[in-house]
């Protein structure tokens, strides 16, 4: 782990999960090249495999910078090349920025390290992040946060990584009259006037490795000394009424497609058609696509890893069994991740391990496996990704799922022979290899 376990934890048992007053933890992140160094690889990964899909921003002083995110999205990284070099390399001044959320979907080592991180932010049976977590960086040169001084709506976490240092400015109370500030629909209220206000806050310097908690609705303001690059945080509070109201929706049949301006009556109808139950919807999935050979085949590309939403459930048995199950699911993808997003397709394995090859559990908690909604059966959840399995019941993966906690390594044949013996050898290979393809286990 890169960063002080020990004061980690002396942290989050003192102030998680509400974040309510700064906290400066200086040498926090003990490897601070380590974790810039897996920033860089997963840039590189997204810039080379799926750059469309990327959540890149761009920014110069006080403006969102569009030919620069689009410069950033098309020009990948070099073998090697640092995050603060491929900024210098896009960027025309050295005031320009960029942002990425969600940068940990892109590496696994990355998205490892940061759900240990995570995870002694949780107290089991107490809190949970039940909305995720994002994972970003934000990378510059000089100068100040392009936005101004600014306030978010969540805590804001920042490992500092450098290589050079930065300056934070925090005001605790109120610090400007409203002539001075402007609405923005991201940051709420917002000021550019930034010296003026110096004298009223309170000075950060971070150095490569310190740690700085900021709490929601903070205003704040960065000043860049140099090229550098934090791991930011972003904890999401619950979104009740999001999460239920998608539960809701997958649990439901599917409705009739409506045009793109519908009379107010037919959303009427739409909604009472999700709350009334009709027939039984397919029971179960295939593990894996439709055409797949029985024989022990080479392990799937990422394209074709089973990606289902979820598994359906029957539509006429009572509907807060099946929301239930669904909002089941749905923490069950995050906490196998880690509470993170999952990981991107390019991040996943290509090719099947070598033969013989020694993997190991991603994480602990990685799989997860609760009983079919319809009965018999049961629903696999692997770092994320959900998948059917018909006619064995969840109970039987009870084993293989405490050994998630062990860091002895083992095979992928290991793997294969401890999954249930209810299963056929081709099925029990097939499920080994899908799970090495959705990186619930990985090379040792």
């Amino acid at each position: 782990m890169s960063i002080d376990t020990k004061s980690w934890k002396a942290f989050a048992a003192a102030h998680a999960p509400d974040l309510t007053r700064p906290v400066f933890l200086p040498g926090l992140v003990t490897d601070p090249g380590h974790l810039a160094r897996l920033i860089d690889d997963s840039l590189r990964t997204a810039t080379r495999h799926a750059p469309g899909e990327l959540r890149l921003r761009a920014f110069r002083p006080g403006a969102f910078d569009y030919r620069l995110t689009q410069r950033l999205v098309t020009t990948p990284l070099a073998d090697d090349e640092r995050a603060v070099d491929w900024l210098t390399r896009a960027a025309e001044t050295h005031e320009e920025c960029l942002a990425v959320n969600d940068v940990s979907a892109w590496n696994l080592e990355l998205a490892a390290e940061v759900a240990r991180i995570v995870g002694e932010l949780d107290a089991e049976g107490v809190h949970e992040l039940v909305s995720g977590t994002d994972v970003y960086t934000f990378v510059a040169h000089s100068g100040w946060t392009p936005f101004g001084i600014h306030k978010d709506s969540e805590p804001s976490l920042i490992f500092h990584l450098g290589p050079s240092p930065k300056e934070v400015f925090i005001w605790h109370d109120q610090p400007f009259d409203a002539s001075g500030i402007t609405p923005n629909p991201s940051f709420g209220r917002i000021t550019f006037d930034i010296e003026e206000h110096l004298g009223t806050a309170e000075r950060y310097l971070l150095r490569p490795g310190d740690f700085l908690c900021i709490p929601q609705d903070t205003y704040h303001v960065f000043r860049n000394l140099g090229p550098s690059a934090f791991l930011g945080l972003t904890l999401y509070p619950a979104k009740t009424r999001t999460l239920i109201t998608e539960a809701l929706w997958r649990a439901s049949p599917p409705p009739a497609p409506l045009p793109p301006y519908p009379p107010a009556h037919a959303l009427l109808a739409t909604a009472e058609s999700l709350l009334t139950p009709r027939g039984h919807a397919p029971a179960t999935r295939p593990l894996v696509p439709a055409g797949t050979p029985t024989a022990p085949a080479p392990v799937p590309t990422p394209a074709s890893v089973p990606t289902p939403a979820s598994a359906p459930a029957p539509a006429g048995s009572p509907l807060l069994a099946r929301v239930a199950h669904e909002l089941t699911l749905t923490q069950l993808r995050l906490r196998t991740t880690g509470h993170l997003g999952r990981p991107h397709q390019a991040a996943l394995p290509r090719t099947a391990p070598t033969r013989g090859s020694l993997l190991r559990w991603a994480r602990p908690g990685v799989l997860a496996a609760v009983p079919h909604p319809d009965g018999t059966g049961s629903v696999l959840v692997a770092r994320g990704r959900t998948l059917t399995v018909p006619s064995v019941e969840a109970e039987a993966f009870a084993r293989l799922t405490e050994a998630t906690t062990s860091t002895a390594p083992f095979t992928l044949d290991q793997l294969a022979a401890a999954l249930p013996s209810a299963l056929d050898a081709a099925e029990r290979d097939r499920i080994a290899r899908t799970l090495h393809t959705t990186g619930a286990v990985i090379a040792r």
